[in-house]
């Protein structure tokens, strides 16, 4: 998977296509923003199609983070919650809208404790907020991919 997989014409087709998705993630979570760590928000319209990308610098406590069970300095929820409240009301205003969701970071191309922390956070401050969210990917350095969800996160 790569954006140079990418036709054209894929703002026009619908983001619900995991491996279509995962290029457009790959396209727009760049090198260096998964090396100093970021979460970007791609904006989908009613029918899924592309509209715009959102992204935001972690906090400098990120490169500290660890799965639940590692010693954190910052939750992986609180961080997540964090990032996503200032747009939560935005979506809010433009019925409709569903979320793709990228966590940009360093380290190895699959981390799975912190990645399914990640996804299920995510999963649930969107349910919650009652945002349709297409898909949650963690864009590492060598690789783009959909955490499993863990079974609190599929609920």
């Amino acid at each position: 998977m790569s954006f140079q997989n990418l036709a054209p014409t894929w703002t026009t087709q619908p983001l619900t296509d995991p491996a279509l998705a995962a290029d457009v993630v790959d396209l727009m979570v760049s090198l260096g923003e998964r090396q100093r760590g970021t979460f970007t928000v791609l904006l989908c319209d009613p029918d899924d199609r592309y509209r715009a990308t959102i992204t935001i610098d972690l906090p400098s406590e990120f490169e500290h983070l660890a799965p639940a069970g590692g010693t954190a300095a910052v939750r992986t929820p609180d961080v997540c919650s964090s990032v996503l409240s200032p747009i939560i009301p935005a979506v809010h205003t433009a019925p409709g809208t569903a979320l793709i969701l990228a966590l940009g970071r360093p380290g190895p191309p699959s981390w799975p404790d912190l990645d399914a922390e990640w996804a299920e956070a995510a999963t649930h401050l969107c349910r919650a907020a009652n945002v349709r969210l297409l898909g949650f990917y963690i864009a590492a350095p060598t690789r783009i991919y959909q955490p499993l969800p863990t079974p609190a996160a599929a609920a």
